[in-house]
């Protein structure tokens, strides 16, 4: 029988009515609550409540029943696989602002993945059957999940694609190019968000793989001290850049840039290059 996932007979909870005037904006500036009615915002926290997980604790176990959406108000959330014998594989690594479980609420039966705090998280948990109904009354609604889950989609191709196509070094440059377009690209200084050996298994490698590619990283220009990445200049990282991230990144062929990306990888590109020669 499957396992009811973390919900409201958890402890502890927190009334929202007290606590969510003086943090709204932890809300409104996320993509989950953007240009939603201030209707359909009231309904949802309404029907939820807050929970703190401790660090390590089980959110969702495999074969789970769903039965919330869970928004990062605090924290590191680790979504992942693991198989009978123990191997684990890292679907996604989240941070505030971002949720989890949306795609199994919407396609029913039990959770294909599990759900763990890497940090102590407070968590809003948001009934699947609230969801259900608000969407039909606030399209809006319905168009940030969907951006959500297109997101989410699109972050499993490109992992999918470093992990077969490009080797480690590649994908942690990817990887490190990635987090400073979204952190701040007029940063030299790149805080990764999560342990390293979690990095390492969401880029499909073993931490003695990953220490390697570090090292080599730092023949381009990037080094690693205390948790940060420190980049020489802002395009020490144009090698890696592929038509996703020249689609986002400000600085794409601006003077200094040496990206050029095409619609294919680097790795792509150099498989090509090499078979033409």
């Amino acid at each position: 029988m499957p396992r009811q996932a973390l919900s409201m007979q958890a402890k502890p909870f927190f009334d929202l009515s007290s606590w969510f005037p003086t943090h709204t904006h932890r809300f409104t500036s996320t993509l989950l609550f953007d240009d939603i009615s201030e209707n359909t915002l009231q309904n949802l926290l309404s029907h939820s409540r807050m929970a703190i997980t401790k660090k390590g604790s089980e959110i969702v176990q495999q074969g789970d029943t769903v039965d919330f959406l869970y928004f990062i108000i605090e924290g590191r959330i680790r979504v992942l696989r693991s198989n009978p014998e123990g191997d684990e594989t890292t679907n996604n690594l989240l941070q505030d602002g971002e949720t989890f479980m949306e795609s199994v609420i919407f396609m029913g039966g039990v959770s294909p993945v599990r759900a763990k705090a890497v940090t102590d998280s407070k968590l809003l948990l948001i009934p699947a059957a609230a969801i259900s109904q608000l969407v039909l009354q606030d399209a809006q609604l319905g168009l940030n999940l969907l951006r959500i889950i297109s997101i989410h989609q699109k972050e499993a191709w490109q992992q999918l694609d470093c992990i077969v196509t490009k080797s480690p070094v590649e994908r942690l440059g990817y990887y490190a190019l990635k987090l400073l377009i979204e952190v701040n690209p007029d940063t030299v200084d790149i805080e990764l968000p999560f342990q390293k050996n979690l990095i390492a298994n969401y880029l499909g490698m073993t931490p003695e793989t990953f220490s390697r590619a570090l090292k080599k990283l730092r023949a381009e220009g990037v080094d690693v001290e205390n948790g940060y990445l420190i980049l020489r200049n802002f395009f020490s990282l144009c090698r890696f850049c592929d038509a996703d991230t020249a689609a986002v990144c400000p600085k794409y062929r601006a003077p200094g840039c040496a990206a050029k990306a095409s619609q294919s990888s680097p790795c792509q590109r150099r498989k090509l290059s090499n078979s033409l020669a």
